[in-house]
């Protein structure tokens, strides 16, 4: 049977996410990939997380998604980074097992009740009258009136390594044409962005005494919010760090002119944030080093990624800089490193829901929309895939905002700004980002999730829960008040005394006066009596919130005020055949840059970049004069 209500063409992270929320919404789905051996494969480095991709993979789990469910199981290491900054800025990072990790995803796919996996090479998409009707596939047409491309790098995708090119999507994967040639015949404008990968070395051909372990911290905690702790299938493993030094920098100056990017030879765009070795040596020439992290990407294999080495040098000179570094004077290179080109969506030519200007019910997902990363592609393939299946349904787009997810910081800059490079979630893009932190994606999505169908019973019982114990645990603390009978036990503690009375929450604004010290003073209150007994034993992710909640109550209430200010705007829509054109006053470059861009709303239109504040002005009062 070759109908069905939703069909995602690639099952990498976007195609994974967005294939399993139209099928766990209900709908009739395919996931159509070029291997089923390669379901959930992870091309590039074992990681999952890191700053600010942390947040995204947690928003994703907050919203019933799958990629940190299968980390928590497949988990070989983690450690918490953004430590020494704030909590706006603090979350995990992971490595998984690059063979069970694409295993457990795929399992998981073909379990799923309302989705079909095939095999095969997606050829173009059919539109009648401007709409999807269905999908190509090898001369066979599947009917969908909503189609999600996830094509990753494989749309013309070609491979460099030195002065050699192939004709590749990836390390073993054949690139594709046909898809490229659908889009620009439909009017979507198409680029070159280029990423790369780094050299694979041998465990065993590692120097361990000359590198510094890096041990795993279990403590940090799960990825996905349905485990109190990670669940590997096997134990936890350590990672080792080096650094380049002089002498690996001297080999890559001397070839430089060999490494296809410097060469010449790639034209398309590289990550400004994930820059290649020897990219590094032009760029931070001042720099007498650089750190390596050595991380082994399976439980039984030999297969170690060099993290910070991404290069496209002849893969002679790449072991010969390998060389250099302490701890691999001996290396064993298993795998060079490469560059790979590949067409990529001006994603200006989508709305917010991730669907393409050009036909209604085509969406556009990951790295085909010019981002990096497998966070910022899962997140985008969860988005498409709810609001393909809403499509289908006949049901309004479920849009995300700014105000409340990392992941609506990012599709409302994709689609607002555009991109000029591969796009990166950084911390620093989301303005109200102590609002959003890594702990609280739950409280901010699952609601959503619930509401939507993607939240089961379980996740649900859990999220009422926590929440339900974090707002128990703020009233007692915000009703408990003590006088200046307390001073004697605060300054024998270091602490000022109190001013007349205060509620165990305003103590607790005081920096290092957690929860464990709130509980204490209670308990010399009450003469040893058990009030807030319970909150002394809560768990981890509760007391978190609690202390979080306390200690920056005003800078969370400033920032929920800008957010609310913003939100307003952001609930002013446009009419989507509104011509700017027609509206006297605005200057040229606002028109253009608006009928190019086509915002929903008010707020989206604000923020397109080189729209002036009068003409935004002026647009509101049309709007609110009513008139079109």
């Amino acid at each position: 049977m070759n109908t069905f209500q939703v069909i995602v063409v690639g099952a990498g992270h976007a195609g994974i996410e967005a294939a399993l929320a139209a099928a766990r919404l209900g709908l009739r789905t395919a996931c159509v990939t070029l291997r089923l051996g390669n379901v959930g494969h992870l091309p590039c480095n074992c990681s999952i997380g890191g700053p600010a991709k942390g947040h995204l993979a947690r928003e994703v789990d907050a919203l019933g998604g799958q990629m940190g469910v299968t980390t928590d199981h497949t988990l070989t290491h983690i450690r918490r980074v953004g430590t020494g900054k704030g909590p706006a800025v603090q979350t995990v990072r992971a490595h998984v097992c690059k063979v069970r990790y694409p295993a457990f995803m795929r399992q998981v796919l073909e379990l799923e009740p309302n989705l079909t996996l095939l095999e095969g090479h997606a050829e173009r998409v059919e539109l009648q009258s401007g709409r999807v009707v269905g999908l190509w596939v090898e001369g066979t047409l599947l009917s969908a009136p909503a189609v999600v491309l996830t094509t990753g790098t494989f749309l013309n995708g070609l491979c460099h390594q030195g002065r050699q090119q192939t004709v590749a999507a990836r390390h073993g994967d054949r690139a594709v044409s046909a898809l490229s040639e659908f889009l620009n015949g439909i009017g979507v404008r198409l680029r070159r962005f280029k990423t790369g990968t780094t050299p694979r070395i041998a465990l065993g051909s590692i120097d361990r005494s000359r590198v510094e372990a890096l041990d795993s911290e279990p403590e940090a905690g799960a990825l996905s919010f349905l485990h109190d702790a990670p669940m590997p299938e096997r134990e936890l493993l350590p990672c080792w760090q080096t650094r380049t030094n002089e002498s690996t920098h001297a080999i890559l100056r001397e070839h430089l002119g060999e490494s296809a990017m410097y060469s010449g030879q790639i034209e398309g765009v590289g990550p400004r944030y994930c820059p290649s070795v020897e990219d590094k040596i032009v760029r931070f020439a001042d720099k007498e080093s650089h750190p390596i992290f050595l991380e082994q990407e399976e439980w039984d294999g030999e297969s170690v990624y060099v993290q910070g080495f991404s290069t496209s040098m002849p893969a002679d000179v790449q072991l010969k800089a390998l060389r250099t570094i302490p701890g691999l004077e001996s290396v064993e290179m298993l795998r060079p490193g490469y560059a790979v080109e590949y067409d990529v969506a001006d994603p200006l030519q989508l709305d917010p829901s991730l669907m393409s200007h050009q036909a209604e019910g085509l969406f556009l997902a990951g790295q085909l929309n010019g981002t990096s990363g497998y966070e910022e592609a899962a997140a985008q393939g969860l988005v498409a895939g709810i609001n393909a299946a809403h499509l289908a349904l006949g049901q309004a787009p479920v849009l995300f905002g700014r105000d409340r997810s990392f992941i609506g910081v990012m599709i409302d800059d994709l689609v607002t700004k555009g991109v000029e490079d591969p796009y990166r979630m950084l911390t620093a893009r989301a303005e109200h980002r102590l609002l959003l932190r890594h702990d609280n994606a739950d409280e901010r999505l699952t609601p959503l999730a619930r509401e939507l169908g993607l939240c089961g019973d379980r996740r649900w019982a859990r999220f009422e829960t926590k929440w339900d114990a974090i707002a128990s645990g703020l009233a007692q603390l915000r009703a408990f008040t003590v006088t200046t009978r307390a001073n004697p036990w605060m300054e024998a503690r270091g602490w000022s005394p109190i001013v007349n009375r205060a509620s165990l929450f305003e103590l607790m604004r005081r920096p290092g006066f957690g929860l464990d010290e709130a509980v204490a003073l209670a308990r010399f209150w009450d003469q040893g009596g058990a009030t807030l007994s319970d909150l002394g034993g809560a768990p981890g992710p509760v007391r978190d919130q609690i202390e979080l909640a306390a200690l920056y109550e005003g800078y969370i209430q400033i920032q929920a005020k800008t957010a609310e200010r913003a939100r307003r705007l952001d609930q002013m829509p446009i009419p989507s055949a509104f011509s700017y054109h027609a509206l006297g006053g605005l200057s040229y470059e606002s028109i253009e840059k608006l009928s190019r861009v086509r915002p929903i709303t008010i707020g989206q239109a604000s923020r397109v970049p080189g729209v002036r504040p009068a003409d935004i002005a002026l647009l509101i009062g049309h709007l609110r004069a009513g008139r079109t």
